[in-house]
């Protein structure tokens, strides 16, 4: 599992004053849930703000002026990319009638993903293939896949989570705590899903209890969860538009 990657942040490049304006620009909008364009329009105020109170400084420092301000894009993706929050995808393509995925390839002569034209899949095995169109034209005139499914990978996500000693600490705890309750009753009152027989019973590869005892390895146990729901919010019985997410959830994190 590579996790070099997880060590490397873009944002430990820029100076101390352009990373709190871009925090401020991330926090605004991944925590406090205000817009992108609102985002934008903040991070620009700021660099305003910065152009403003630098020119009132010696002229000596307009390199230093151009530097800073240089760290400071002006969309929020570019931004939030800074802090690497998103974890790495893969972009199928999806078949808009049987719903068949593919995978991109990579094209050495093209900076963008190679997917084929038409759908090869045969829903029924004695059937001739479905041949729908799985590509478009997009406003740039590239070739894009007309519906897709967007892959987190998931080794990406856990080697995330164990890139931070603290995260891994937390995580080890709940196999900890179920080795030293060994021999006691299990609570009457489940409060956690560790609290369940079921993790003190689990069977691992070697017939032994595999959350019990983990010698000085990591157990994880994950939920996977399944929903569609309609993106419109339209509750009556008409024509909708569902859209589908598959999540995952380790269960070692702590609740809070």
């Amino acid at each position: 599992m590579h996790q070099v990657h997880h060590y490397d942040f873009p944002i430990d490049f820029c100076d101390e004053v352009a990373q709190v304006s871009l925090f401020l620009g991330a926090v605004s909008v991944v925590i406090f849930g205000i817009g992108r364009r609102h985002g934008e329009f903040l991070l620009g105020v700021i660099s305003l703000i910065l152009s403003l109170a630098m020119e009132s400084q010696s002229p000596h420092s307009l390199s230093r002026r151009q530097n800073t301000l240089g760290q400071i894009p002006q969309s929020m993706e570019a931004a939030l990319s800074r802090f690497k929050l998103d974890g790495q995808t893969t972009t199928y393509a999806v078949c808009p009638t049987c719903n068949c995925t593919y995978k991109p390839k990579a094209d050495l002569n093209s900076s963008h993903a190679q997917y084929p034209t038409n759908c090869s899949n045969k829903p029924i095995p004695e059937n001739s293939p479905c041949n729908e169109l799985l590509l478009q034209r997009s406003a740039d005139g590239q070739s894009v896949p007309i519906k897709t499914f967007i892959y987190h990978h998931f080794h990406n996500y856990l080697a995330g989570l164990l890139s931070r000693p603290d995260l891994e600490a937390l995580m080890d705890r709940p196999c900890d705590d179920l080795l030293a309750s060994v021999g006691s009753p299990p609570p009457h009152i489940i409060k956690d899903v560790w609290d369940a027989n079921f993790f003190r019973t689990f069977k691992g590869p070697d017939g032994q209890s595999l959350f019990i005892d983990r010698g000085d390895e990591g157990r994880y146990a994950f939920t996977l969860n399944v929903d569609f729901f309609n993106i419109e919010g339209n509750l009556q019985r008409n024509a909708s538009t569902s859209t589908g997410i598959i999540s995952c959830a380790c269960l070692n994190l702590p609740l809070d």
